[in-house]
């Protein structure tokens, strides 16, 4: 009897034991169980947070993207208008040299040679386009006839010496001017490129106004041009028709301008 009794207490206290036991697993999941429900909320807390920052990156690069392309077209136009204003300075210049010429040309066609006497004569009307001479371009220039003729047709390069086919264009020129424009005032202008002029001239003024020099004294000496109709005049390379940036152009440019004044001198 006694030893039955000991048994059922034993056996109590291990059901109490356990029962214990069972408590204090339930407790301990429920405390895990909240601990991981807490990390999930900080979790989701986080993960909007992080939304909202790359949200506003989003919008901070498409913001500076925007600025970025106002700021390129901004360059694009001030880019343009330096361009323009770079145009406009050229236009301005190449004006001032057009005006510089007229007022040089209407200064020179105001002048005495050998005591003529200068009056109005506005009778330029001849057909410029039957003037066909090789190496000879005929152009109207405002109030005047311009007859260029290439240096390079004429003289040998860098100086003021005559080449052979010289003689068959100055004849013709000097014909042209005695049919179409027996009285008027003439100006002989030479004109050089930008090259530095060769010895044993010293500047492109000196070289240019020594190929003027020449041409007036074949005009004046071998075809009958009376000299006191002539003005002679050196440019040098002040005055080129086109850019120099070329041998084409350096070639153009080297020339002597045969000018037809709309005056006659008696």
């Amino acid at each position: 009897m006694y030893r039955f009794c000991s048994l059922m207490l034993i056996s109590l206290a291990v059901a109490g034991l356990g029962c214990n036991q069972n408590a204090a697993w339930r407790q301990q999941q429920a405390l895990m169980q909240q601990q991981t429900q807490s990390q999930i909320a900080e979790f989701e807390r986080r993960a909007t947070g992080l939304d909202a920052s790359n949200q506003d990156l989003h919008s901070q690069l498409a913001q500076a993207q925007q600025q970025q392309k106002i700021l390129q077209d901004e360059l694009t136009l001030v880019r343009r208008q330096l361009g323009d204003t770079t145009n406009q300075l050229a236009q301005s210049q190449e004006l001032a040299k057009e005006r510089e010429q007229k007022v040089q040309t209407l200064m020179a066609s105001t002048q005495y040679r050998g005591g003529a006497v200068i009056k109005p004569n506005n009778s330029l009307s001849a057909d410029l386009s039957q003037i066909q001479i090789p190496g000879v371009n005929a152009r109207q220039d405002g109030d005047v006839i311009r007859l260029e003729i290439s240096a390079d047709a004429i003289f040998q390069p860098g100086t003021n010496s005559l080449t052979p086919n010289s003689e068959a264009i100055l004849s013709q020129v000097s014909g042209v001017i005695s049919r179409d424009f027996p009285t008027n005032k003439l100006g002989v202008e030479g004109h050089t490129d930008n090259q530095p002029a060769r010895p044993p001239f010293t500047s492109n003024h000196q070289l240019s106004a020594s190929m003027a020099q020449t041409v007036f004294d074949q005009l004046s000496g071998r075809y009958g041009i009376a000299p006191n109709r002539i003005v002679v005049v050196g440019h040098g390379s002040n005055h080129p028709v086109v850019s120099n940036a070329t041998p084409a152009g350096q070639q153009r440019n080297r020339r002597v301008d045969l000018v037809i004044y709309p005056e006659s001198a008696e």
